[in-house]
């Protein structure tokens, strides 16, 4: 399953609104309308713009019982998790316990099976992978996420089981062969590398990686809302909409995602989530935050040239954040460590564009802002 993937661009016709309508009347028409282009689906939308909070939903957290969606209601986030699991990374590098250049192949024994994702073209570059590397994914590694380059055949496959172990993850990679290219001389984007990240923090930290970031981030920002979906609580498991795809009720086992894609939260703990990053406060140091805002880029997409990679961050115009998937679900979270603007997004279709959503709605406020400007001149 891809957690991220070059989305369908959908051009949306510029949307004419009155001098009169407000933001909120904006966004609201703007969720309405991307709903229900997905066949009503439910859409979250919690926008922080010029330090007023817009909380928006629409459509169904259930298509088949007809229940509305809630702004509070749990989702899981998929890749946005890479966030969290590099953020923690990012803390260790701050304790001194690692850096990005530390070789992964200090924590694995050689001839250990993750050795084996490092083979190329009849040689074994493992030993060359560095934790900069698996942030940023210019590992090479195979993807065992999207070997399949099918979605469908993705789930029907790995959905038949409930709990998967980090070797069976690596398994997952190894069985299908050869790495894809020699370590740094590439981008593709890689789960694989995010599920060894998780264990290099068990490793690293002492602390299993969940306890780690439980501990370290969601305890430390007060995200009452926020688990591992292998950890989730019932009432919160109850309270979570249906996930979709292809309008067919789905289920993603958490562990398949781990470390690269398993958190279940709302969009009010993720935007003070990627705020407080944004803002630095997960950190003891500013150059931390600034070599993520700065190093390790690359161009994810020869279709959207502006939105690159980082370590563990997006960065797709004056905003850094993520884009996560799931078999049921897609989230976006952005923020603008200038301004501080914050968007988070989230629905319950793998196949709902999020980003897309998240691009109509800046242009929007761009719009907004440059006919604010314009009324105040």
């Amino acid at each position: 399953m891809r957690f991220l993937k070059p989305l369908l661009m959908i051009v949306f016709s510029t949307l004419l609104f009155s001098q009169e309508t407000s933001v909120q009347e904006k966004l609201a028409q703007i969720v309405d309308r991307h709903s229900k282009f997905h066949f009503n689906m439910g859409v979250l939308l919690h926008a922080d713009l010029n330090g007023t909070v817009y909380r928006i939903q629409e459509g169904y957290a259930n298509r088949e019982k007809k229940l509305l969606i809630k702004i509070t209601d749990p989702f899981q986030i998929g890749s946005s998790s890479k966030v969290f699991t590099g953020v923690a990374i990012f803390q260790l590098i701050e304790a001194g316990k690692l850096s990005l250049d530390t070789k992964i192949s200090t924590f694995y024994p050689k001839g250990s099976n993750v050795w084996k994702l490092g083979n190329f073209k009849g040689k074994n570059y493992f030993d060359q992978v560095t934790v900069g590397m698996l942030l940023n994914h210019t590992s090479g590694f195979i993807d065992y996420l999207n070997v399949y380059n099918d979605d469908k055949k993705a789930m029907e496959i790995y959905g038949k089981k409930q709990q998967y172990s980090f070797n069976e993850l690596i398994n997952l990679a190894v069985n299908f062969g050869d790495a894809n290219f020699k370590p740094g001389t590439q981008f593709k984007y890689c789960n694989t590398g995010y599920t060894i990240l998780g264990d290099i923090i068990t490793k690293v930290s002492g602390m299993n990686w969940r306890d780690y970031i439980q501990t370290h981030i969601f305890d430390a920002l007060s995200l009452k809302q926020t688990w591992f979906g292998s950890r989730l609580p019932q009432t919160a498991a109850a309270q979570m909409p249906q996930g979709y795809f292809e309008l067919q009720p789905s289920f993603m086992p958490p562990t398949l995602a781990g470390s690269a894609g398993e958190i279940v939260s709302t969009v009010d703990d993720i935007a003070t989530f990627i705020k407080a990053w944004g803002e630095g406060k997960l950190y003891k140091k500013s150059e931390t935050l600034h070599t993520q805002l700065t190093q390790g880029f690359h161009q994810m997409s020869p279709g959207i040239t502006n939105l690159t990679y980082g370590y563990a961050i997006m960065h797709f115009g004056n905003y850094y954040g993520h884009g996560g998937q799931t078999f049921g679900f897609q989230s976006y979270m952005m923020t603008d460590p200038k301004t501080h603007d914050t968007i988070t997004i989230g629905v319950n279709d793998a196949m709902g564009h999020a980003m897309e959503l998240f691009m109509d709605v800046t242009d929007t406020v761009f719009i907004s802002a440059k006919k604010k400007e314009t009324d105040t001149h």
